[in-house]
């Protein structure tokens, strides 16, 4: 074999090496970027429903602190008087800017329960540690559906701060698509009228039961 025939299949042969190996990292990279891309996705989720709870629990405490400094008065959806052109999203943003605090009700998509906003004290709730004020809320494409953690949010809609959640005392329950949804990794933000917050799926709040049953949280009995 003659030396310029040696030299061209050796440089065929690195070359064909080449060509596998370079498949072989393409390959690679594709398998990390599955396992790698929905880890990262995960996490940013996780980390909007932390903040997302943070802004849950400011409301939280502005709420508390309005009942405290108004005699036990709930926030009113629609407040009267001088504020006639505000609602409660903007009230408590206002008491929160008072107390220089974040604005409590700044995020979009926070709705109040339309039961609890019906009763003006804090003592005529039974439990309020037990009883859901706030919530993630959406409009839902299928309010007919029975299981709560299987409504879903029509993402299209505009987002409203001072919406409210309907529940199953509501005359508008079966007409409404105003409903909590679990909007962070299947669960929802809800905040409780003693000023606490947590994270729940919708179903733990009860609509699937009247009022008055022990497992309706929406309810102030």
């Amino acid at each position: 074999m003659g030396p310029n025939l040696r030299q061209s299949l050796l440089r065929r042969s690195v070359h064909a090496f080449s060509l596998i190996e370079l498949l072989v990292v393409v390959s690679l990279i594709g398998i990390i970027a599955a396992i790698v891309l929905p880890a990262l996705s995960k996490s940013r989720q996780k980390a909007m429903a932390a903040e997302s709870l943070e802004n849950s629990r400011a409301i939280g405490a502005a709420f508390k602190q309005y009942a405290n400094d108004h005699d036990g008065a709930l926030v009113p959806v629609n407040p009267i008087g001088k504020n006639a052109k505000s609602n409660w999203a903007l009230e408590l943003n206002r008491y929160d800017q008072a107390y220089h605090r974040p604005a409590a009700a700044a995020a979009a998509g926070i709705g109040y329960n339309r039961r609890l906003s019906l009763v003006k004290k804090l003592d005529a709730i039974v439990q309020p540690a037990r009883t859901v004020a706030f919530g993630d809320t959406g409009q839902v494409i299928n309010p007919e559906e029975r299981n709560p953690d299987r409504w879903l949010e029509e993402t299209a809609a505009e987002p409203q701060q001072a919406r409210l959640f309907e529940t199953p005392a509501s005359d508008k329950w079966n007409t409404s698509r105003n409903r909590m949804v679990n909007r962070h990794l299947s669960r929802a933000n809800v905040v409780f009228a003693d000023g606490s917050a947590s994270r729940m799926p919708v179903s733990r709040v009860g609509f699937q039961f009247e009022a008055g049953h022990a497992r309706a949280l929406w309810d102030n009995q």
